[in-house]
């Protein structure tokens, strides 16, 4: 087999599977999927500009952090949306669009994965500050620190791929709830640090145990098969957009407080 027509017989390949997956989505789907991701690039942006306003104010290094992680999160689901619109364009089955969905596929998941990585890592930041604040002066020791929990998320990763793999899902899942109790205490410990405790409705402190919840949740789906997986996923997509708009009122309201 000649070079060309090896070329051309993975080229045909490559397009049967992409035009089978994009057969396996409905239109419906697609349409919602762009609208929830739209809206989530929309609030995660203005929830970002908003911090921004009181960072501004205050400069405390966790908000700082907590403001970079939406404008992550924005990337991420903007990252998503462009898949989405590339899935809806290959609906016409040309073989212009097919290519195009073929070749920015993994490079959309990729980047949307480095950012929602950059994200959690930034939301773990926020809620460590308080830790390690007085220990890291400069700059390049914030740094350092930031470049350990961007290994410490990995290592997580690595760690859950891996008891899913040898033991279970459900001991995947029995570890990440693990963390996750973990993670609330530490929430809980710096809302009553410095001798003031500050209630779970606080803006700042909603949404870190909101967006923990949910990333924590989201490890229910491969428990599950089919469409339940589906509509699981679906359902958390949904719950995150109204995460997203709680968080944003809060912190309106936490703004309006503070710059009035």
């Amino acid at each position: 087999m000649t070079a060309g027509l090896f070329n051309a017989t993975l080229s045909e390949e490559l397009l049967n599977q992409v035009s089978e997956a994009v057969a396996s989505a409905s239109i419906s789907d697609i349409i919602f999927d762009l609208f929830l991701y739209a809206l989530m690039v929309g609030l995660a942006l203005q929830i970002f500009r908003e911090t921004s306003k009181i960072y501004s104010f205050m400069e405390y290094e966790g908000l700082r952090y907590f403001k970079n992680t939406f404008f992550f999160y924005g990337l991420a689901n903007f990252f998503l949306l462009v898949l989405d619109l590339v899935f809806l364009l290959a609906k016409s089955s040309t073989r212009a669009s097919l290519y195009m969905l073929a070749i920015s596929m993994i490079p959309l998941f990729i980047l949307a994965g480095i950012c929602f990585w950059f994200a959690k890592v930034n939301l773990l930041s926020s809620i460590s500050w308080k830790m390690v604040e007085g220990t890291l002066g400069k700059r390049f020791y914030k740094f350092l620190y930031f470049i350990f929990l961007m290994f410490l998320t990995m290592m997580d990763m690595l760690v859950y791929i891996l008891i899913s793999i040898f033991l279970g899902e459900y001991y995947a899942f029995g570890y990440k709830a693990f963390i996750f109790v973990f993670i609330l205490l530490l929430i809980r410990s710096n809302m009553r640090s410095c001798g003031e405790t500050k209630t779970i409705t606080h803006p700042y402190y909603l949404g870190l145990i909101l967006l923990f919840t949910l990333s924590f949740l989201g490890n229910i789906s491969p428990l599950l098969e089919g469409k339940s997986a589906e509509l699981i996923s679906s359902a958390f997509d949904l719950l995150t957009l109204i995460a997203y708009v709680i968080i944003l009122k809060g912190i309106r309201k936490w703004s309006r407080i503070l710059l009035t």
